[in-house]
């Protein structure tokens, strides 16, 4: 039997749990006055039974404090190794072999080291959990008493969901009005509490198991140490990121599939490599599918700057990942941004971009026409004219190319598939993004992908018009987007989730409304 003091009504289940506290939130502040007292009651009812915000704070301590002594030893295992390379290396171990050692024992230090660094945070992002989810808890709870008091005056004055005539007392009515907005404000609290924090362990979490890079590497033909040596190049520069995990993924297959031949011949050009960058662009245009020769014809060319990481950096990594200066970077080379002037071209100016970002070889051909140092060829004026034409050659797929006019939801598709998908494998579909419950869904995965080294072209609206720009990368709770009108600028996850995106667009385009997200 249901308690006489909670009345029967409907209640959808739709939704998330803040979404169902925010609809009853809704209902209690607009029930208001006589006609207001059997809404009110219904919907005081059911926030009484609304549950508090799932999980275990204990069970999420312990396993931070199993984090942190598995940091623990990883610290002490790390120390013992890192002694082996600076100290312990036999004096015998010289020319290649020693040097190949050495290459070894340096990557299982630093692996160590970021493993030890990952159970940290991982440690830090459980705690923050637990405490966030304690006190949502109590917030819950403390919603609890208010509640109960609205609906006991509720039903002194109301027969059903009607006022009763014979007992109605307006006093009555505005302290049940008043005690039940402090009841679901309280509950409301806990709701947004529990779901941010959740997010925000999620989201880090995630990033910290997309960086498990060597686990990644499934090929079969490489030792555990030829693994940590090669995943190690991706580390080697501050927080610059040479391979993705899609990289070091999509580079494992390519080299399974090779002949003994064809894999003798890659293992000697990496084994021959001057600095770690050199071999990560090297598996970075692996994975993007190019094979041997068009690899070690790129080596030539890079070979003589190999121990330039600036050189390398400004000629095949034309979009800089800064997550720590913030703000609004241009896009280009040498000065001469890439830009896409007037044309409604962003869809192929956006992805010609995140195509050099994803493909070493596209890039270098863009910045330097292959000819690095030449300066008939490598200058801002002479890259900033092979972007542009290479963005009117996918402009000139669309459908009706008699008009100046946007791509089509299908057609930025289909362009993704063609121009992004051929490096990184991926597929892409649409999605709308017209609803906040939209974006949350898809923010989750945006942040899966771009984790992963997959751009994700989205578009925005105005009353005129839209506008495609592109997800380069993320950094906490901040997203990079590239725009086509020759910047990159970081976005608060807040201004997606909410739809005010003018911030990436000088103002001009704010509402989200779909994503080509890759699978």
């Amino acid at each position: 039997m249901p308690d006489p003091m909670y009345p029967i009504g409907p209640r959808g289940t739709a939704g998330s749990h803040r979404q169902r506290v925010e609809k009853l939130k809704r209902t209690i502040d607009e029930s208001h006055g006589m006609w207001g007292a059997g809404d009110l009651k219904y919907a005081v009812a059911d926030a009484l039974r609304l549950p508090p915000p799932q999980g275990d704070p204990g069970r999420l301590d312990g396993l931070a404090a199993s984090y942190s002594t598995a940091a623990d030893r990883l610290d002490e295992a790390r120390t013992k190794v890192a002694q082996v390379a600076t100290q312990h290396l036999p004096d015998a171990w010289t020319g290649q072999v020693g040097e190949k050692a050495a290459a070894v024992v340096k990557a299982s230090a630093d692996d160590l080291e970021r493993s030890r660094n990952s159970f940290n945070r991982a440690r830090y992002q459980l705690k923050t959990l637990a405490t966030a989810l304690r006190e949502a808890q109590t917030l819950h709870g403390q919603g609890d008493a208010p509640l109960r008091e609205a609906l006991s005056l509720l039903h002194d004055i109301t027969v059903s969901d009607a006022p009763d005539p014979f007992h109605w007392d307006d006093d009555k009515m505005h302290t049940a009005h008043t005690r039940a907005k402090e009841g679901i404000k309280s509950i409301l609290d806990a709701a947004v509490k529990a779901e941010n924090a959740g997010r925000a362990a999620a989201r880090e979490l995630n990033s910290l198991a997309g960086k498990a890079l060597a686990g990644r590497f499934k090929n079969k033909g490489l030792s555990a140490a030829d693994k940590l040596v090669i995943t190690d190049t991706t580390f080697s520069y501050s927080d610059t990121t040479l391979l993705t995990p899609n990289d070091v993924t999509r580079a494992g297959q390519f080299m399974d599939r090779m002949t003994e031949a064809e894999r003798a011949r890659l293992d000697a050009l990496l084994a021959d490599t001057k600095s770690p960058a050199e071999r990560a662009y090297l598996m970075k245009a692996l994975a993007a599918g190019h094979d041997y020769e068009e690899i070690k014809a790129f080596d030539d060319r890079i070979r003589p700057h190999a121990d330039d990481f600036d050189w390398l950096s400004q000629r095949i990594s034309p979009v800089q990942l800064d997550a720590a200066s913030g703000g609004k970077h241009d896009t280009g080379y040498q000065g001469v941004t890439w830009d896409q002037g007037n044309r409604n071209s962003c869809v192929a100016a956006s992805t010609v971009t995140a195509r050099a970002m994803v493909d070493p070889l596209f890039a270098f051909q863009l910045t330097t026409g292959g000819h690095p140092g030449d300066p008939a060829y490598d200058n801002g004026r002479a890259a900033r004219d092979r972007w542009t034409k290479e963005s009117e050659r996918v402009y000139s797929t669309r459908e009706d190319t008699d008009k100046d006019d946007g791509m089509t939801n299908p057609e930025s598709r289909q362009v993704a598939d063609d121009e992004l998908g051929r490096n990184t494998g991926a597929a892409y579909d649409n999605r709308d993004l017209h609803t906040r419950d939209e974006r949350q869904a898809a923010l989750a995965e945006i942040e899966k992908r771009i984790d992963e080294g997959k751009p994700v072209p989205f578009s925005c609206e105005n009353e005129h018009g839209r506008h495609q720009m592109v997800v380069v990368a993320r950094d906490g709770d901040r997203l990079e987007i590239h725009n086509p009108w020759g910047y990159t600028i970081w976005v608060n996850e807040s201004d997606f989730l909410d739809n005010h995106m003018q911030g990436a667009t000088d103002g001009q385009y704010p509402n989200l409304v779909s994503v080509r997200m890759p699978r």
